[in-house]
């Protein structure tokens, strides 16, 4: 009962677009065969890192009595994002021409995987107001942090797998410079508007 009751909290922060689905996207798109993976590793690390502090600190409280903090990260992660989602958005460009269409290398797509997790809000909200509101007598503390980290990562995993997937096998995505360039464009409009979204939230 409690799997079920972790894994439907995490359902919608996994399969709702974000940046590590815009990310997977840009890649699989471009005919990278390990792009899930990669982009799970680095999203992988950042849940780590985030989950760790949220269980060993008192981020959760800090950030709801923290205005200023909130505002700080909300516009730090908005601006990663508007900046992958332009980056992905010049690929899309360049993509048009057959000889431009290069897979990017395997670390740089874990960094930028990592770097919109731990600067994602969305991500914090979830590990700071979300999950201690889920502790039972039975978990409770740090055990209930990475028991839900680890339900995470797997289904991230299964999801971006799929998607991967989906993404390589649509017809011509692989030899239409267009087909490919019009996904690249929905994942860096998605990065953008996301990142835009954080900005303004941020700052409101």
């Amino acid at each position: 009962m409690t799997l079920t009751l972790l894994a439907l909290t995490a359902l919608p922060f996994v399969i709702s677009p974000g940046a590590s689905f815009a990310i997977t996207v840009d890649a699989a798109s471009s005919g990278d065969r390990r792009a899930a993976v990669k982009v799970w590793a680095g999203t992988t690390l950042g849940i780590t890192v985030i989950a760790s502090i949220a269980a060993i600190s008192g981020i959760g409280r800090f950030l709801a009595e923290n205005d200023t903090a909130r505002t700080i990260f909300g516009v730090a992660g908005g601006a990663v994002l508007v900046l992958l989602g332009a980056s992905s958005l010049v690929k899309a460009l360049k993509s048009r021409h057959p000889s431009a269409s290069k897979a990017r290398p395997a670390g740089q797509l874990v960094l930028w995987a990592f770097l919109a997790l731990i600067t994602n809000i969305k991500a914090l909200s979830l590990y700071a107001l979300v999950v201690p509101g889920l502790d039972t007598a039975a978990l409770v503390g740090p055990a209930l942090f990475f028991l839900f980290a680890g339900v995470h990562v797997v289904m991230l995993l299964l999801w971006l797998t799929l998607l991967g997937e989906a993404v390589r096998r649509i017809p011509s995505v692989g030899t239409s410079p267009r087909v490919r360039a019009g996904l690249l464009s929905i994942a860096a409009v998605t990065l953008i508007v996301i990142g835009t979204r954080t900005l303004l939230e941020a700052l409101r």
